[in-house]
């Protein structure tokens, strides 16, 4: 007697919370705050002193689904985009400063 999935298929449920936070994900985009000029040169204060330092650094960057952390190595910065090169052990990415929320 072969069932496949049934028998999981009809135990599957959402709780009430779980699924007004999914609806109010699918409807809300996230927007990336404007930060004040003071946090703003903070953040790129200390970029740069962890490039200089060859330290890793964990940044919280914003995104159109929400804020992520991002951990590894600043390579290099980026003029002409206004952009981060930052190494860890899944590659290497482009962070545009700009989406950069705050550095941990």
């Amino acid at each position: 007697m072969n069932r496949g999935n049934k028998l999981w298929e009809s135990h599957r449920m959402i709780l009430p919370e779980h699924r007004a936070r999914m609806l109010e994900s699918e409807i809300t985009p996230y927007v990336v705050p404007m930060l004040h000029e003071d946090v703003q040169e903070m953040i790129e204060y200390r970029v740069q002193e962890a490039m200089v330092r060859r330290q890793p650094l964990k940044l919280v960057v914003g995104e159109s689904d929400g804020e992520h952390t991002v951990e590894g190595r600043v390579v290099s910065y980026r003029t002409e985009t206004r952009s981060l090169q930052i190494h860890n052990e899944w590659g290497r990415f482009q962070i545009p400063i700009q989406n950069i929320v705050r550095v941990l």
